[in-house]
């Protein structure tokens, strides 16, 4: 009778925990249908109904007279370098920069833009990454291709010196080692060797 009692709260107790998966389960993931799809992170929609992009790579083509770029992009869709043209236009608003003359090959931009009805792609936004500052080797270690000896010293607050305990560390203890076969008589005092 025990036995048919276990067998009874055993597929209970079952039927419960599927019910309880069940009603927890997450929503199924729908992949889009076009799978070249801009992820929807990605996208904003502007004021005129385009959808604004992002872009950020590497300058490999100026051209000034057609006011036109090409940027280098890592498309993370499909782990694969691209290339893409940009137009520039009299709405382009310029971060960290002025203007498109002030661009050179290699730099590196972070382009927001929408594609015109004709296809083209049209910056909005094109900011100018700065090369990292914080380097502590001097440019003319850099134009030498060889790095340069540069002294540093600390900073010595002397304001607050005499407030500080100056506490010295005591010279390492040297301890010796004795075989285990050796033997040290120990002597008290008072007594005879």
């Amino acid at each position: 009778m025990n036995l048919k009692r276990f067998a009874v709260l055993s597929v209970f107790i079952i039927f419960i925990m599927v019910i309880t998966l069940i009603a927890f389960a997450e929503e199924s993931v729908v992949a889009p249908a076009d799978p070249t799809a801009i992820p929807s992170d990605w996208q904003v929609t502007s004021k005129d109904g385009s959808e604004t992009l992002w872009a950020w790579g590497e300058v490999t083509n100026l051209d000034a007279q057609a006011k036109t770029l090409t940027l280098k992009y890592l498309d993370y869709e499909t782990d694969q370098e691209k290339e893409l043209v940009l137009a520039i236009d009299e709405k382009t608003v310029f971060e960290n920069i002025n203007t498109l003359e002030e661009i050179k090959i290699k730099d590196t931009l972070s382009i927001d833009y929408t594609i015109g009805v004709d296809g083209k792609n049209i910056a909005k936004n094109i900011n100018f990454e700065k090369p990292d500052s914080s380097s502590n080797v001097p440019a003319q270690a850099v134009e030498n291709d060889r790095p340069a000896e540069v002294a540093v010293q600390p900073v010595v607050d002397t304001s607050m010196q005499a407030a500080v305990p100056v506490v010295e560390t005591p010279a390492p203890v040297e301890v010796l080692s004795v075989p285990a076969e050796t033997s040290v008589p120990v002597v008290q005092e008072g007594q005879a060797q």
